[in-house]
This record gives structure tokens, sequence and C-alpha cells, in this order.
């Protein structure tokens, strides 16, 4: 019983407090693919719907335009002789500094009016009436007479150059925010880890001194060996008198 409480015991032996920064590495690594492919997925979802607003805009802005100009159709103009086209142009080209240009094609192709900066642009695609390109949108929308007939295309080319700034701009946030995010929960778990080690290396101390409170002196041999002396001395003399007084009374009965 006393070798279980030699210095060599179970509080002895329990594994020393190991470095946290394997484990804090591994977990902020996996905090950055998370958080990083949550913003990347956030940022992808936000630009199709910035992309969505910028085509409805383009959409209205040749909705209104083709409105306008098939007033003037509608009254019996021919497509080359409306003579508010360029003006009308031109004043939507300057309210929106987007607008790298706006031109109206006959039926041929030909353009017949244009405003802006940029050259005539192509019509998109018949199956499409935008296209989004690299640099800019290019959209269409026919213009018709009141019985049906093509007159011809307005067509405009609204630069990129915004969508890319706001979606720059939205980049950093978005990788700030991830950054920021994952320098908080690593700092959270080191110091999670820290306080389960300093709670393991207490109840390691309450286990020691518990094993101190009842620890046996070292001088207990002795003092053992001591006592089992006087209990085999006090033996042996009492085994002496049983013999002797077992003796006595047989010695009686033999006389007679």
């Amino acid at each position: 019983m006393y070798t279980c409480f030699q210095e060599n015991n179970f509080y002895r032996t329990m594994p020393p407090a190991r470095s946290h920064a394997g484990l804090a590495a591994l977990f902020a690594a996996m905090c950055a693919l998370a958080f990083g492919l949550a913003a990347l997925l956030y940022g992808v979802r936000l630009e199709q719907t910035l992309a969505q607003v910028e085509a409805s805009r383009v959409r209205f802005t040749l909705a209104d335009l083709r409105a306008d100009f098939e007033k003037s159709l509608d009254r019996g103009y021919a497509i080359g002789q409306l003579a508010n086209a360029q003006a009308a142009l031109e004043a939507e080209a300057r309210q929106d500094p987007g607008i790298l240009s706006l031109t109206v094609k006959g039926p041929d192709g030909r353009p017949l009016f244009h405003a802006g900066a940029a050259l005539p642009a192509e019509a998109p695609l018949p199956d499409r009436d935008l296209l989004r390109g690299r640099d800019a949108i290019t959209a269409a929308t026919p213009l018709t007479y009141n019985y049906g007939a093509l007159a011809g295309t307005l067509v405009m080319r609204y630069s990129n150059a915004s969508h890319d700034a706001i979606m720059r701009a939205i980049a950093v946030r978005l990788a700030l925010a991830a950054s920021a995010a994952t320098i908080l929960s690593s700092i959270v778990f080191v110091r999670g880890l820290r306080a389960l080690d300093r709670r393991r290396l207490d109840l390691a101390g309450q286990v020691e001194r518990a094993l101190e409170a009842v620890r046996m002196p070292h001088d207990m041999d002795a003092e053992v060996n001591e006592l089992v002396d006087k209990v085999n001395k006090t033996s042996a003399t009492a085994l002496v008198e049983l013999t002797a007084a077992r003796h006595a009374m047989s010695q009686p009965e033999a006389a007679r």
C-alpha cells in the first residue's frame, strides 16, 4: 500500500502542457478557408445582383428612348427624318457618364444618329437584346412603325467601369472582414485552449494535494517493525504461558 504513494505516482506522470501553435495554425487555416469561401460566394451573388440592376437600367433607358422615337414614327416620319433624335441621344449621354455610345441605325444597319465618345457599336445577336463584354455592356432594341414594320435599331454601349470599381471595393471589404473573422476566431480558440490547459493543471494540483494529505510518513516502516516485534514478543509470551498452564494441569491427573 505504501508504494502507491511514492514520488513516481500517477500525478507525477501526467503529460506536460504542449504548445498550441500547431492547433492554432490548423484552426486558423480552416477558418480562413471557410470565411474565404463564404466571402467569395457572397461576392459572386452580389455581383450577379449588381449586373441585373445595371441590365435593368440599360433596358429602361433604351425603352424610354424607344417610346419617344416611335411616337415620331407613328406621325409618319421616316427613321432618318427624326429631327429630335440627335438631341435626345446627346441629352441622355450627358446625364449618365457610363454611356459610351448611343446609336440609331437604319434597317440596313447604317448609323443614322450617334452620340457619345465611343464609335457606333454593333448590335447583339438577334436572340439576345443584351451582351455583357469585358469592358462594356452592349444592348439593343428595335424601332418599329405603327403597322409593325422594322424602322431601325437603337443600340447602347454602357461602360463596366462603375461595376468594376464597386466590385473592387466590395472585394477589399469582404477580404478584410474574412481576415478579421479569422483572426478573432483564432484568438478565441487559443484562449479556450489555454483555459482548458489551466483547468487540467488545476485538477492535477488538486489530485496531488489530495494524495499528499493521505500519504503515509516515510518513517512508518520503523514504527510498523517495532509494532510487529511487540506483537511477536507478546504472542511468544502468551504461548509459553499457555504451554506452562497445560503442563501444570496435566500433572495432577498423572499423580492420580
